[in-house]
C-alpha cells in the first residue's frame, strides 16, 4: 500500500517531492493568512499579493531565495510584509 508521501519507482517507495514541497509551504501560507486577517499588507516583488501566491513563489524559487522585509506602523505593529527575490550569483 502506498502512503500519501511516497511514489513507486524501480520497485521501491521513494519520497514524492511535490507533496513534500506542498507540506513545507503550508505553514508559511497559514502564517501569511493570519497576517492578512489582522490587516497586514502583503507584497511579492513590490506588488500586492496573496498568501497563496507568496507561498508558491517561495516554494518554487530556483534561481534565488525570497527575503522577508517587515515594515512597522507608528505604534510598532507590523503593517506590511514584503517578499523580494534575491538572485543567486
Amino acid at each position: 500500500m502506498f502512503s500519501e508521501n511516497l511514489t513507486r519507482k524501480g520497485g521501491r517507495d521513494t519520497p514524492n517531492i511535490s507533496q513534500e514541497k506542498k507540506k513545507s509551504a503550508k505553514p508559511l501560507r497559514r502564517e501569511l493568512e493570519l497576517y492578512r486577517e489582522n490587516g497586514v499588507s502583503l507584497y511579492l516583488n513590490g506588488a500586492p499579493s496573496t498568501p497563496k501566491k507568496i507561498a508558491k513563489a517561495c516554494q518554487i524559487a530556483e534561481n534565488g531565495v525570497y527575503m522577508r522585509d517587515y515594515t512597522e506602523d507608528e505604534d510598532g505593529h507590523i503593517a506590511c510584509v514584503s517578499f523580494d527575490l534575491i538572485r543567486k550569483e
